[in-house]
């Protein structure tokens, strides 16, 4: 009898449990006294897409950390026993907690009202952005609001003067570590061991420009604008550009318009003189002596031949 053929049966798809995540050991050190207090991977809004994003919080939610996902096509990562599908790779950088509660504090301000922090960072969608409120540089929102009450109960309203003079300061003191570390930030990128000159050296403006780039990936468009205003980079691009040019030739100064101070016409007619009183070779003057009576130049025997008629 034939045997039966057995059909093939796909094996069923299983939810991924395990990602590969390289991050810093303060932040993800649990607290043994507190078993509740573990880090936590939370979705809140990014301050620049308002779109939901994934940070993570240590334990006790002390800091905040930018959960940054690097994918490649055809990746895969081998786990012990185990071949994990998705070779993506997690990193995880420390965030300014007042970066993500800016947002709540300009959407506030249009009351005109002073609040009290709980009513500020409220968000229906992202309901854990209240855990940035337990953060430990969130102390430092006097630098970016106006506030009034006594220690047990302050309000606060968002002040831009004092915003653009803080994120100003993160610019310098990100500008200071470009320098420090020499990171080309010009206009061009170019290898460390590559000898600059001086005209190559990058200013000061354009080590601000590159560390304005880089706060505004955690500012909105609208602030992002205003904070580069404020900083005064000047666009050195077209004054490079013109000291790069070559000065124009001088042109000949004319007579009366139309004529110029030199007869360089003698120069022509030099050449020609040379030409002429060249003196002959031997070859050449006993070419001359040959008798050429009936014989056909060189150039016959390339010429078309002539149709004989029928």
């Amino acid at each position: 009898m034939p045997k039966a053929n057995k059909k093939k049966t796909k094996s069923p798809v299983t939810e991924q449990k395990q990602w590969v995540l390289i991050a810093a050991d303060d932040a993800l050190t649990e607290v043994k006294e507190d078993k509740q207090a573990e880090p936590a991977f939370v979705k809140l809004r990014h301050p620049k897409t308002d779109q939901g994003a994934m940070f993570l919080f240590s334990a006790n939610s002390g800091k905040v950390f930018e959960v940054v996902k690097y994918e490649d096509d055809y990746r895969s990562w081998f786990i012990q026993d185990t071949v994990q599908q998705d070779g993506s790779l997690f990193m995880t950088t420390p965030m300014d907690p007042l970066f993500l509660v800016l947002p709540y504090l300009i959407k506030a301000d249009q009351s005109g009202m002073y609040m009290t922090l709980d009513q500020i960072v409220m968000d229906q969608d992202y309901p854990q952005c209240s855990k940035l409120l337990e953060c430990e540089g969130i102390s430092d929102i006097k630098y970016i609001t106006d506030c009034k009450g006594s220690e047990d109960m302050k309000a606060y309203r968002y002040n831009k003067q004092t915003t653009l003079e803080w994120l100003k300061g993160k610019v310098e003191r990100t500008t200071n570590v470009l320098r420090e570390n020499n990171i080309q930030a010009g206009s061009g990128a170019k290898v460390e061991t590559f000898v600059r000159s001086r005209k190559d050296e990058t200013s000061k403006d354009d080590y601000l420009e590159y560390a304005h780039g880089l706060i505004s990936d955690y500012l909105s468009p609208e602030l992002s604008e205003e904070l580069y205003t404020y900083l005064e980079i000047k666009d050195n691009f077209v004054e490079s550009k013109t000291e790069r040019e070559e000065p124009p030739a001088k042109k000949p100064k004319l007579t009366n318009g139309s004529e110029p101070n030199e007869d360089y016409t003698k120069f022509n007619s030099k050449e020609k003189t040379d030409k002429s009183t060249a003196k002959e070779t031997a070859a050449q003057k006993a070419l001359k002596k040959v008798d050429k009576t009936g014989m056909k130049s060189i150039s016959s025997f390339f010429s078309a031949k002539p149709k004989t008629k029928k």
